[in-house]
């Protein structure tokens, strides 16, 4: 699952280091999973950093903090743009950001 929220961008997993009740919740940029760790409060693993993985922070999270997280914030969506989000002084993230808008956009465009 990939998952674009305010605390920022998310894939997560159950991977071989997941318990059963777990998911392994991956980001590529250390500010992201540190805000969504600071959120969920405790209820989660350490961060871990992985200089040459995929994704380089990663964080095992139960699945119902997961779906409590999911459920708490598509109940405080309240904007009508999701890029407009992004802090404009964040060039790097809002042109990463509108990368995967414009890949997808194309995709769609071939129908």
């Amino acid at each position: 699952m990939w998952a674009f929220t305010r605390e920022g961008f998310f894939s997560v997993v159950h991977d071989h280091y997941c318990e059963p009740d777990e998911v392994m919740v991956m980001a590529r940029k250390a500010e992201d999973i540190e805000r969504l760790a600071n959120m969920l409060e405790g209820r989660v693993g350490l961060v871990l950093e992985f200089k040459h993985a995929d994704y380089r922070y990663r964080m095992a999270v139960k699945k119902i903090t997961w779906a409590e997280y999911l459920r708490r914030s598509s109940m405080e969506i309240d904007y009508d743009n999701y890029k407009n989000l992004i802090d404009p002084d964040d060039r790097d993230r809002y042109e990463a950001y509108s990368n995967c808008w414009t890949a997808l956009k194309k995709w769609q465009d071939q129908d």
